[in-house]
């Protein structure tokens, strides 16, 4: 799918200036009605509800951010929770395309508007940062005024275009032959003929299949989308470097799904802490609200809850150890990046199966 959208790159240069950005927006529309008509509705209205609430003119800005952000995360709550799956109607709806992505991207409009950070723009550029089918669908989480000011700035450079083809290439392969082919089709071949023999070793290494295939398929589709944005004159910042080496949680959220994470920083974590005083409070409320982005469900609380809880563990345990080294000794990095990862790949154990009996069975295989 990706490949075809490099038709995109054409409409981003060769029409006149003026409407390159708005064809990659009706493109973008395009491809929305056509796979997905409910999403490209739902985009539309929840775009116009964010914007037009600030115009009104019986609403204070407090009163309209407020109403701004209740709208896109009622609408987000209601398609990401567990209960739309177990209605049958809502089943045939589906979940809208890239509404976790879009509806922080809502948030963070609103946010900055009330606090009148954003330059002058109007209805269409809002609808252009929106409607921007390269980081729509798999991320990153931009910002719009980075959107804007290139929009504003860009021009056709080779060297840039060059680098953009090679993400996208990178991506490819990451996704087709890393994640499809070697992860998930040539490991799962020989884990499941290593089952009957080594239930526990092959138990260990699904837990760590799943959680690198998860890694290596979203890192691959960031890189697409990240080199797809830089052939259409765009820098969309990175999403991820390199988490598995991290050698602390901490340091492991500042390396994976890296714009979520400075989105969970920059509007749950600082406000939190400006309001409250207590960092491990809002940390644990951030890692809790990066829990729910991918799903309102009990166990992505749990998983969100379980990273909060290693962050938090990791601080307290870094205090001790500056100040009592002779008790609490500082550990290597070789094992703080072996723990961080298992503690990672174990915890993702709670999202990959579909209920709590599983996981507690996956455990007592990996134990028996």
């Amino acid at each position: 799918m990706f490949f075809s959208l490099l038709g995109l790159v054409p409409a981003a240069w060769l029409l006149p200036e003026r409407w390159q950005i708005s064809a990659v927006s009706l493109l973008t529309a395009a491809f929305l009605l056509y796979v997905a008509p409910i999403s490209a509705l739902m985009l539309l209205l929840t775009a116009a509800a964010s914007y037009w609430v600030f115009k009104s003119a019986r609403l204070r800005p407090s009163g309209a951010v407020l109403l701004a952000i209740g709208q896109a995360v009622a609408v987000w709550m209601v398609f990401k929770s567990e209960w739309p799956a177990q209605a049958g109607w809502w089943t045939q709806v589906g979940v809208p395309l890239g509404l976790s992505y879009y509806t922080f991207r809502q948030i963070h409009y609103a946010i900055e508007r009330y606090k009148q950070t954003l330059p002058r723009h109007t209805w269409a550029d809002y609808l252009r940062y929106l409607f921007f089918l390269p980081t729509m669908l798999v991320g990153p989480i931009n910002r719009f005024p980075d959107f804007l000011r290139d929009v504003r700035r860009r021009r056709w450079d080779g060297a840039l275009a060059s680098v953009g083809l090679e993400r996208v290439l990178y991506g490819y392969v990451k996704v087709v032959v890393l994640g499809n082919a070697l992860l998930t089709n040539k490991l799962g071949h020989l884990l499941t003929a290593l089952e009957p023999q080594h239930p526990a070793l092959a138990t260990y290494l699904g837990i760590l299949r799943f959680a690198g295939n998860a890694y290596v398929q979203f890192a691959g589709y960031s890189d697409i989308a990240i080199g797809l944005s830089l052939l259409l004159g765009f820098r969309t910042g990175e999403n991820f470097a390199a988490p598995f080496l991290a050698p602390n949680l901490n340091d492991f959220w500042k390396r994976y799904h890296i714009s979520l994470s400075q989105w969970c920083r920059d509007y749950v974590f600082s406000p939190l802490l400006s309001l409250t005083r207590r960092p491990m409070l809002a940390i644990a409320a951030s890692m809790l609200v990066l829990g729910l982005w991918h799903e309102w469900s009990g166990r992505y609380l749990v998983w969100g809850a379980l990273q909060g809880l290693g962050i938090l563990f990791w601080h307290q345990y870094q205090r001790f150890a500056e100040k009592q080294p002779e008790v609490v000794p500082v550990l290597p990095a070789w094992l703080g990046v072996f723990l961080t990862l298992h503690f990672y790949c174990f915890s993702c154990v709670i999202i990959r199966e579909p209920s709590w009996q599983a996981v507690a069975h996956t455990f007592y295989r990996l134990l028996s």
